[in-house]
């Protein structure tokens, strides 16, 4: 059989295997039948109503109200059950958008507004909502709130206006020198450029003089030209391909992120979202998600390899600074972006804070960036309050550097005793194996990726899967060291690649790669939905040979692809210019997307009716504006700042080393494209 039609019948299995056991479930009209009877779990009074008609004096509530059992109540018994399903929202747990003067009105005119006590201003809006939430659930559904009513955020005409603080006067100095350095160096430019006579190449060849490039670090037409610069060495050739994966699997990141932005904003049919949460094809996509991640830290522990073997092949003696000099570079090129985009969600997005929505972005960002942006530059985020996030995907960024360091260490100690190289892969790939599969049965998480419309509500924050299997460190040593692997492999094999492509084990490993990929993908969902009937050690060694599957097969396909000949159909369309911009252009997308998702949804000022026309606008959008805003941020901060702070840092400071630098092409900065 072959490699097509093996993969065409998987397919096929998998695609019948979804329909059978989701035949299996509970007819979803008797669901709807029942919900639609339920009260809704989000409504907003109209906040440009309220503020418009009260203007100085207006106080507009999102408050979290959990409606009283009331078992006598066959309402109740329905929304008990049908809340237990962890696909579905708590549908007991009230969301309530509440004009305050509005409320009081309707209590005035009712005869039921409380009377005046010794309250602050937030206990009494609350007291005050908790009348008006019951009198409207009491009416319409025979049900009550409890006494206790939780104020999740309050809008007044303050917050409308905040003073100016440190933080924003320091985004705008910080903003004021960035466009002053590319003005004046723009110009400067320019100017010597006219004086040489305006050479078609001039802007591709770095001054001969450190004061000169430092002069000309922030000039826009050169930024752009780094841009476009691919390099012709064979190594960089050779690993072209690789800005593809990483473009292509940013792209997908990017999506996923927008789609559980989506989820967190209040929706107006709650019953869209979670009949979507039942698709297998969605629980499918969501399980899967772990393996855009899983591409990004193979390439680095590819990279890495390669960079360090290159060095060592020309430096054989062992010289221990190279661990600082690395490890400098790689600080250089990604902290300037991520401390001006973390400046940015700690200064001035609280200005877009406009509409009852907003602090469920902009809001919850700004907090919790003034409080642990220190944790995000000290890349240990990933294990400090990691459900108060500065920047939810700065996760990785955490994980790829303490991960880049641990590549350092084993390069160095390989350097240093050769021997050991064995044993350092052995035991890396034995902790690989069982340190998922000891965490997974010890805290019995679940086998894979979840979505649990429960922790959309900003009420439930917990995820074990996310928090103890997808952002540790250690969880993830197993996808580098694959990565490492290749690299060794491709240093090896780089000038007989046909030795090792055409061997017997290439092809077996890369067929046992492939089955083994499939198969988890195959049997995910009836995994998960059978999860509470499996074995907990079965469900634990389950867990890791999913967690490893596409790590396994993307390492054998980027392998092959970097020993494969450039008239490869596959790579030659890989290694297209385009993707060499594009895959310069993810960081900045990957930093940045996030607070464009914040800014898109914090302009929505009530629930969110959800179909596939309205998800797919704003998809839109957020794409447009991630893609302009992703390439201003590297061209303006990332690639500039790292060329400046190159110059600064080098300490031998010498032209003749610039030279020799430009003579060695990108073969030794290849690694710092890796991230």
């Amino acid at each position: 059989m072959t490699k097509s039609a093996m993969l065409l019948l998987m397919l096929v299995l998998f695609e019948g295997h979804c329909r059978t056991t989701q035949a299996q479930h509970s007819d979803p009209f008797i669901e709807l039948t029942e919900f639609i009877k339920f009260p809704k779990i989000f409504e907003y009074d109209d906040f440009d109503d309220c503020r418009r008609n009260y203007q100085g004096a207006y106080a507009y509530c999102v408050v979290h109200a959990r409606i009283v059992p009331d078992d006598s109540s066959g309402l109740w018994r329905n929304i008990s059950i049908f809340t237990r399903d962890e696909l579905h929202y708590d549908h007991a747990l009230l969301e309530r958008g509440v004009c305050i003067q509005d409320c009081e009105n309707s209590l005035r005119f009712r005869g039921e507004l409380p009377q005046p006590r010794d309250l602050s201003p937030y206990a009494l809006y609350a007291q005050q909502a908790r009348s008006c939430i019951n009198t409207r659930l009491k009416e319409d559904y025979n049900l009550h709130i409890g006494s206790h009513v939780n104020i999740y955020h309050c809008y007044t005409p303050e917050t409308d206006n905040p003073p100016v603080d440190f933080p924003e006067v320091l985004f705008y100095i910080v903003v004021t020198i960035l466009f002053t350095f590319v003005v004046g160096s723009t110009a400067y430019d320019v100017r010597q450029r006219n004086v040489q006579g305006c050479p078609g190449t001039y802007y591709n060849e770095d001054p001969k003089t450190r004061r000169e490039r430092l002069l000309v670090a922030f000039s826009f037409p050169r930024n752009v030209s780094r841009l476009k610069d691919t390099g012709f060495s064979k190594i960089r050739l050779d690993l072209q391909f690789l800005e593809a994966l990483r473009f292509i699997q940013m792209c997908r990141v990017v999506f996923l992120h927008i789609t559980l932005g989506h989820i967190k904003v209040p929706q107006a049919n709650t019953d869209f979202m979670e009949n979507l949460q039942e698709d297998p094809i969605i629980i499918f996509f969501i399980a899967e998600f772990q393996n855009y991640i899983q591409t990004f830290l193979s390439i680095s522990g590819m990279l890495l390899t390669i960079n360090f073997l290159e060095h060592i092949r020309k430096n054989p003696d062992f010289d221990g600074s190279i661990f600082w000099d690395k490890l400098k570079a790689r600080l250089c090129r990604i902290v300037p972006a991520y401390a001006f985009v973390i400046l940015l969600e700690c200064s001035i997005l609280h200005r877009y804070l406009d509409g009852p929505i907003g602090q469920h972005f902009i809001g919850e960002a700004e907090q919790n960036c003034r409080r642990w942006w220190w944790t995000n530059l000290l890349f240990f985020n990933n294990y400090v309050r990691t459900d108060q996030p500065c920047l939810v995907q700065s996760w990785y960024l955490a994980v790829d550097m303490q991960l880049f360091i641990y590549g350092l260490v084993v390069m160095m100690l390989i350097w240093r005793w050769p021997w050991t190289k064995k044993y350092i892969l052995t035991v890396a790939f034995v902790c690989a194996a069982l340190i998922p599969t000891l965490t997974t049965y010890a805290k019995d998480i679940e086998p894979a990726m979840t979505n649990r419309m429960k922790n959309a509500n900003r009420f439930n924050r917990e995820h074990d899967y996310q928090y103890d299997i997808y952002f540790p460190f250690q969880q993830n040593i197993g996808t580098y060291s694959f990565g490492m692997l290749a690299g060794f492999l491709y240093h090896r094999y780089r000038d007989s690649p046909q030795t090792l492509l055409k061997s017997k084990w290439f092809s077996v490993t890369f067929c046992v790669a492939l089955v083994y990929y499939f198969l988890s993908m195959s049997s995910v969902y009836w995994v998960l939905e059978n999860r509470n009937h499996m074995h907990p050690i079965l469900k634990a060694i389950y867990s890791t040979l999913f967690k490893h599957a596409w790590a396994v097969l993307t390492t054998v396909l980027q392998l092959g692809l970097a020993l494969a000949s450039s008239k490869f159909l596959w790579k030659r369309c890989f290694s297209h210019p385009f993707f060499g911009v594009a895959g310069k252009l993810c960081y900045g997308f990957y930093l940045i997307h996030f607070t464009i998702i914040e800014l898109v949804y914090a302009g929505v000022k009530a629930p969110v009716y959800s179909d596939e026309r309205g998800v797919s606008n704003l998809l839109a959008q957020i794409l447009w504006w991630t893609l302009i805003f992703g390439t201003l941020l590297t061209l303006l901060v990332e690639l500039p700042s790292n060329a400046l702070l190159k110059e600064l840092l080098d300490r031998r400071k010498s032209n003749k080393v610039h030279e020799i630098r430009q003579t060695q092409g990108p073969n030794e900065q290849i690694v710092e494209h890796g991230n």
